[in-house]
């Protein structure tokens, strides 16, 4: 019923109507644009193009979109998946003419794949815990450590007092901390 009315908005108004999609989805597309272009290849101003693209792209297609189909969100979340494997496949499409170019990041000297393969299971396991939280705590902890949302913010965003962002979130940390054993 929302998505009709985002639809509606954005065809009748469509400063607003974007304005309104932007707020809604952009912490949702940037997560997923942030989880492919994670590696020392990207930059944060690369996120935020992508995603930007990926709002663009998403109105230029707007006669495209069949809401019969899927949802806004599922619709956004497949855009921003495009836009950034399509980034990754271009940096590594781009030929490279010397070892010595500045622009290839160095591997350190302590890098293994099994500390890779361990890093990322712990990441996992961290996520998955997030996950069982439970509303709204698992939307604060994303919203404060993954996306870097203020307390205020967030607070707005959830209709929450400060203090009730700052508490739930120390629980939360607090019941992260017991479920995944130690920091």
């Amino acid at each position: 019923m929302q998505d009709r009315k985002l639809l509606k908005k954005l065809k009748q108004d469509p400063e607003r109507g974007m304005r309104e999609l932007i707020e809604r989805y952009s912490g949702l597309v940037y997560a997923v644009v942030r989880g492919r272009l994670f590696h020392g290849a990207f930059d944060i101003a690369d996120v935020d193009e992508c995603v930007a693209d990926t709002f663009s792209e998403f109105y230029m297609d707007l006669d495209k979109f069949d809401p019969e189909r899927a949802g806004i969100k599922a619709w956004l979340c497949a855009i921003a998946r495009h836009n950034s494997l399509d980034r990754v496949r271009k940096q590594r499409s781009l030929s490279v003419s010397s070892l010595d170019d500045p622009n290839i990041p160095e591997i350190e000297d302590d890098f293994s794949l099994e500390g890779e393969f361990i890093e990322k299971a712990e990441r996992k396991r961290v996520l998955d815990a997030v996950k069982a939280l439970g509303e709204p705590d698992r939307e604060i902890i994303i919203r404060k450590y993954y996306l870097g949302q203020s307390s205020k913010t967030i607070a707005q965003r959830l209709d929450m007092t400060v203090s009730n962002v700052d508490v739930r979130t120390h629980r939360a940390v607090a019941r992260l901390k017991d479920s995944i054993g130690g920091e």
